[in-house]
Formats: C-alpha cells, structure tokens, sequence
C-alpha cells in the first residue's frame, strides 16, 4: 500500500494542472524507484485518510471530493470530468488520462450515514462541470456540480446537493439529459429579493444562482456529448451535441440576459381569454404574440384571391414572401385603432418560445410527410402559453443577417430536430421570395 501512494505523489507531481487554455508541457518524470501499480485509486474514510495522509505526505499533492451522505445503502459513487479532464491515470502512460473514476465503499459495504469520506483526484479544474453518479439500492442518481476547482491539498463538497431532491433510477436504462431544472430556493430568494428592491446589487446576486443553474444545464449537455464519444456512435450525432454546446457556451450571457428579463416581467394578460399572450422579456411595452402562427383562414380574410384545400382552415400560412407578411400586419392595424401589428423578431420568438422540451411532441423529421394544424400538437406550448412553435413550418422574423437575409425560426415538417431548438440560428432566406414551409406569427403592441 505505501508503494501505491507514493506512486500516487509522483503521478500528481508529473500531471499539469487540467484546465490551462494552452497547458505546458510536463517536464520529464524521474524514474520512480518503486513498482509500478495499478492506476486504481481509493476512497477512505476521513480517519484513515488523516493517517496516510500524515505518512506520506500527499496532502500538498493530490486533492479531491469530500462526501458525507446522510442517507444509507450507497454502494459506490462514479465521477466524471464532464469537460474530459484527467482525474486519475498511470504514471508512466500519457495516453492513459481517466476523465471517469469509481469507488466503492469500503471492503464491499454501503457509506455510513453522516460519516466523511474523501475521493482521492489529480488537481482539476472542474470549474465547467463534473458529474457525481451514486449507486443506491440498485438505481442511480446523477448530481451535476459547476464552479469549482480540485487544487493540490484540497478536497471539494458538492456545494448544493440535496439528497430529498436525487432521482434515482434504472442503472441500464440509457443516460437522458433531463429538462432544465426549475428555480431553486436561493435563486427564489434571489429573484424575490430584486423585484422588492430593484437594485444593482440584487440583479447581480440573482444572476449569479441563473448562472449556475445555467451552467449545470450545460454540464449535463457535456455529460451527453461524452456519453456519445464513448458510445461511438454515428458522427453527426456527435457533431449536433458539439454545437449544442458550444452554441449554449458561446451564448451564455445572452440567454442569462434573455432568462432574467422574462423572469422579471411580471405583467398581467390584459385579455386571459383571447388569442393574444403577453410577451415577456422583451424591450416593448406592452407586447402580446399570438397564440398561435397565422393560419390559411386568417389569411384569407386579408386577400380573398387566397385559396387553399378545403379542411385545411387551421394550417399554417406558408407559400408567402416575407413582406407579404409585413402587409398583413398592417392590414391588421388598419382595422384596430388601439393597436399596430408586427412580425416577430428573432428577439420576440426565443422570448415567446423558450427552451424547447427534451421531448417534445412536434411535427418534424417528416413523420406526417407534411403540414399540420396549428392545434394538431397542442400539448406543446412555449413559455408564453403559445403553441406550433416547434415543427409543422418555420417563421419569418424581422431580424436580418449581415446579408441581409431574414432568419426564420422553429424548424418544419422536414426539418431536423436540431434545426427546431430555439436556439437555432443558422437558417435565412431571401424576403421576397415564398417558400412552403415558411409562415409567420404576429406580435401586437399598443399605438
């Protein structure tokens, strides 16, 4: 055993620090003068671990996770470095850096409720996530920790885990990101906290819990990437969770910004029992989006020329040019004297829509080999209340690119899943072109 830990030392000596953009290059270990082991690892218990500790002094070389559960039967606990950073590994093999390491509870048995235990680690940053599976009673729960760091001498705590909250499930059934947790207590507090005194200070203490529990949805996305990576599955399933994550990494502050504004509008719906929903978040006062995207029969009442197969009254719109939208809109506010109509923003859409459930009911990947009504899938609504915001057709915004282009949202009947996510951006077309799976939604706000 003394040969295991002082190979241990030497391993977390010659291991750089995990998280460094351009990390140095290691300088070339000594020959260790003692028999190379294993590359296991192990958890003891906090008195043992003093003892060792105190004997070979590792203290100031390795770190770790502290745990102490408070509830029984846990048989062991697997960590992973979500971002694929080494947590253990062998000495004298470079290629043999372990992101994943498991530890069972001493000599077969369960952890004891309320007793302290440490994982022993390489140093790491996990500052972008880490997951801590655990195995009880034949389930398993996955916790998701962000914004911390293993260092050299120290041993970490899941700083929010609570055991009431865990799901535990079916070891074999297949890894699911799960949706995006709800608001937890400090970020309730937080949020309550700003809406009484709206300064400064409070906005950037609820940002901060937004921000966590943002960063957690992105470690569980990073999770499933690597879940993939091992998996070998098909490339393009790689590649679509690659952008997933880049795209919520690389938009974090917006979304953040997105999410704090819709959290702290609190405007009541003016009518609860028309087709107008308040649009929340957004820079105009006052806005409302419809309920749901302009069907065949509405836009029929604005050009009686329009014709369109009978029973198809509740379809979406498609077939018009973006600008034949835009004097749809002004027909409608022709005809209000209170209000004036308008497209969507790309703004005004991810607002409306919010994030897209992990399992969505929606007509897309070509399973009705066509349109819909805009109530088919009805079970599915946005964060406004609105509905249709995934599949079935995409929706002209007013937002342009750098080309001038008009980026549509939402996906199609055709469309891949990926291309129906809220926060997919990459498609545009050409405004005074139509197209046939292209409609629109309309957003009312007060003259």
């Amino acid at each position: 055993m003394r040969a295991k830990y002082l190979w241990l030392v030497l391993a977390a000596l010659a291991v750089v620090a995990c998280t460094k953009p351009e990390p140095l290059e290691p300088q070339e270990p000594h020959e260790p003068q003692v028999e190379e082991p294993d590359s296991t690892l192990f958890i003891v218990p906090a008195e043992q671990l003093i003892d060792r500790v105190e004997d070979y002094a590792i203290e100031n070389v390795t770190g770790g996770l502290h745990l102490n559960f408070a509830m029984t039967g846990v048989t062991h606990v697997e960590l992973e470095s979500v971002d694929a950073y080494a947590l253990a590994g062998t000495f004298m093999d470079p290629h043999d850096k372990q992101p994943i390491i498991t530890f069972s509870a001493p000599e077969g048995g369960t952890f004891e409720s309320g007793k302290d235990y440490y994982i022993v680690t390489y140093p790491c940053d996990v500052y972008g996530g880490y997951r801590l599976s655990i195995f009880k009673d034949g389930q398993v729960a996955h916790y998701f920790g962000v914004h911390q760091v293993i260092k050299a001498g120290e041993y970490i705590t899941p700083n929010d885990l609570e055991e009431d909250e865990l799901e535990f499930a079916d070891p074999d059934a297949p890894f699911v990101e799960d949706e995006p947790p709800g608001l937890n207590h400090a970020t309730l507090v937080a949020l309550q906290r700003y809406l009484n005194n709206p300064t400064e200070k409070n906005k950037l203490l609820l940002m901060e819990q937004m921000g966590i529990r943002y960063d957690k949805v992105v470690a569980r996305k990073k999770a499933k990437l690597r879940q993939l990576e091992r998996e070998g599955v098909h490339q393009w399933l790689i590649d679509e969770m690659q952008a997933i994550v880049d795209e919520m990494v690389e938009n974090r502050e917006i979304r953040l910004e997105q999410q704090f504004r819709r959290l702290t509008d609190r405007r009541e719906d003016d009518d609860p029992n028309d087709e107008w929903l308040v649009l929340r978040g957004v820079p105009t006062d006052n806005a409302y989006i419809a309920y749901a995207p302009m069907t065949n029969e509405e836009y029929a009442a604005f050009d009686p020329s329009f014709t369109y197969p009978s029973g198809h009254e509740r379809y979406p719109i498609v077939n018009i040019t973006y600008f034949e939208a835009m004097a749809y809109c002004e027909w409608l506010g022709s005809n209000d004297a209170v209000h004036a109509f308008r497209v969507t923003t790309e703004d005004d859409w991810i607002m409306a829509a919010g994030h897209m459930p992990k399992d969505v009911a929606m007509n897309s990947g070509n399973i009705h080999d066509g349109l819909t009504p805009v109530d088919y899938y009805a079970q599915t609504i946005g964060a406004c209340g609105g509905i249709d915001f995934w599949g079935n057709s995409w929706e002209w915004t007013s937002t342009q690119n750098a080309f001038g282009q008009y980026i549509i949202k939402g996906g199609a009947w055709d469309s891949t899943r990926d291309q129906c996510r809220t926060e997919y951006s990459d498609d545009v077309r050409d405004g005074n072109m139509a197209y046939h799976n292209v409609g629109f939604r309309v957003v009312r706000i007060d003259r």
